[in-house]
């Protein structure tokens, strides 16, 4: 046996190891995410929403909606991460917005590791922040101006600080988590579980404190939503609609909500979690890809249910409540992006439930099952994942190099509308308003305000929605299947009220003019006055 001295030695140097090892890791995803990085823009339009609202922070507007005709307070994404853009506009663009999303997902396998480390061990945790280095998913993210980045990075702070001794952690945490809601409502999830799990461990002192301060924060921001937007149907109100995109579906009941919840739970287990964890095409082989999510979500299942058993902490809440956030959510938003928060503990779950599982089979199949469960589970998630980067490197690389020749690699139908956006900039009053289906987008690239058309088959309340909005033009694009469903026919059956004055791009974007009633449009005028015939316009046809 060594002396103090030489224990003291080795628990340095295991620690420097460690260390190094979790660098090599961290390292390991910034490559992977330059590798992978992609200088346009989502082609969502959130991305431009943040950036809109950061611009109208950082010039003083206030929290406003610069896109749209009004130019409203803006009270549906709450105001961390425009904050943050809008510091980082003094500073540089997009590109650099791009950059600060790659430091966030940096940061979060770093503190994956660190959880990892404390739940399972110094090996473990290092296999788990490996696993999301190398996540497809985290890595399209870490590019992307959005706020699951920033958003995953907080929640893993607060719930990494949770598992700290100390007021100091403790009341890190709580910061964390509601920095984690006020760059997304569904952070509300992390905010909730910390001070459930302080009362589970019966403090209940600091259960109180940090419940009553998430509980001021919550309110407070939802008193200024009501203020800002009194009308602006809300996340809840959305909530209960069948489908968001339209409206005319109606609203589900209780019963649709659990009906719901369960086809969303099986969703999530049979497409989008082993999409998520391995970056397979879930179309490519439906059986495989559904086996391998039933296989990874029943280890991640033992995982979660043997940490439960020896403790429940604020990690284990937040997996409960946000999973059973995003299974109520309506069905088009069931996707990787709103599990994206969860990756992190699902990997740690998953190398867990695998541990556990090669130990009951070891004494009936040998101690190789206990030794092969985990780097079996490794090489389930690690090789598909390698092939997606092996995949998109190229596409990637050559993406950048057209990016700086000045020829955005953007989809065709994206590129087109973004060409009419920049035809509209030199074309039209700078006060005009165009309605379109990405008007976020369509204002960074054009400048001009706009809103979306209305989503209704009932052509009259599309066009009534178009000049109640004021629309000086509309855009018929080839982005979104909406524009042919609730706009298109609208125009065709009002033909009068438009006129073409831009075609271009492949496949083509339109810009039609919208014009007054023909009803209105004239005005009766004397044949004797040549000067009012003239400041009347031609005679109707």
């Amino acid at each position: 046996m060594g002396s103090p001295a030489d224990e003291i030695d080795r628990q340095r140097w295991i620690g420097l190891t460690f260390g190094q090892s979790a660098l090599a890791v961290c390292l390991l995803h910034a490559v992977l995410g330059l590798i992978l990085y992609e200088p346009t823009l989502f082609p969502g339009g959130d991305n431009a929403n943040y950036m809109i609202l950061g611009e109208s922070l950082r010039s003083g507007a206030g929290y406003r909606d610069l896109y749209l005709p009004t130019e409203p307070l803006h009270a549906k994404y709450p105001p961390l991460f425009p904050a943050l853009l809008a510091v980082l506009g003094w500073l540089g663009g997009l590109q650099l917005y791009k950059l600060a999303m790659l430091a966030c997902t940096i940061t979060a396998v770093w503190l994956t590791i660190q959880i990892g480390r404390r739940l399972l061990g110094d090996g473990p945790g290092l296999l788990v922040g490996f696993l999301l280095a190398v996540n497809p998913v985290l890595l399209e993210y870490a590019h992307y101006v959005l706020s699951e980045a920033p958003f995953v990075a907080l929640i893993l702070l607060a719930l990494w600080a949770a598992g700290q001794s100390g007021k100091r952690g403790y009341g890190l945490a709580v910061v964390a988590a509601i920095a984690a809601f006020l760059t997304r409502t569904a952070g509300l999830t992390v905010l909730l579980a910390i001070p459930l799990a302080a009362a589970l461990s019966q403090r209940f002192r600091r259960a109180t404190l940090a419940g009553g301060i998430g509980l001021a924060v919550m309110l407070l921001w939802g008193l200024y939503q009501r203020w800002a937007a009194p009308d602006q149907a809300g996340y809840l109100q959305e909530l209960a609609l069948r489908n968001p995109y339209d409206p005319a579906a109606g609203s589900v009941g209780l019963a649709g909500l659990f009906a719901r919840a369960a086809g969303n739970a099986w969703t999530y287990v049979s497409r989008v979690l082993p999409q998520t964890l391995t970056g397979l095409d879930p179309i490519a082989v439906p059986i495989l890809i559904t086996l391998i999510g039933v296989v990874l979500a029943t280890l991640v299942l033992v995982g979660w249910v043997r940490r439960v058993q020896e403790h429940v902490g604020a990690a284990e809440l937040f997996v409960l409540l946000y999973a059973g956030l995003i299974c109520v959510w309506p069905e088009v938003w069931t996707d990787r992006r709103f599990l994206l928060p969860l990756a992190p503990f699902l990997l740690l779950f998953a190398v867990s439930g695998a541990r556990q599982v090669g130990e009951s089979w070891r004494p009936r199949l040998g101690a190789w099952v206990s030794r092969a469960s985990t780097p079996a589970l490794a090489l389930l998630i690690v090789l598909p994942a390698l092939a997606f980067v092996a995949r998109q490197a190229p596409l990637r690389t050559g993406c950048v190099a057209r990016y700086r020749a000045g020829d955005p690699c953007d989809p065709p139908a994206l590129a087109s509308l973004f060409a009419a956006a920049r035809w509209a900039q030199a074309n039209t009053e700078p006060d005009a308003i165009i309605a379109n289906r990405k008007p976020s987008l369509f204002y960074w690239h054009s400048r001009r305000r706009g809103d979306l058309y209305r989503y209704s088959t009932e052509t009259e309340v599309v066009i009534r929605g178009l000049e109640e909005m004021g629309a000086d033009y509309v855009v018929v694009d080839q982005v979104s299947g909406t524009t042919l469903r609730y706009l298109v026919p609208a125009i065709q059956t009002h033909r009068l009220r438009f006129e073409g004055v831009y075609e271009g791009g492949q496949p083509p974007t339109f810009v039609l003019r919208f014009l007054a009633p023909p009803t209105t449009a004239l005005r009766p005028v004397a044949r004797d006055d040549p000067a009012a015939a003239q400041a009347a316009g031609p005679a109707a046809p």
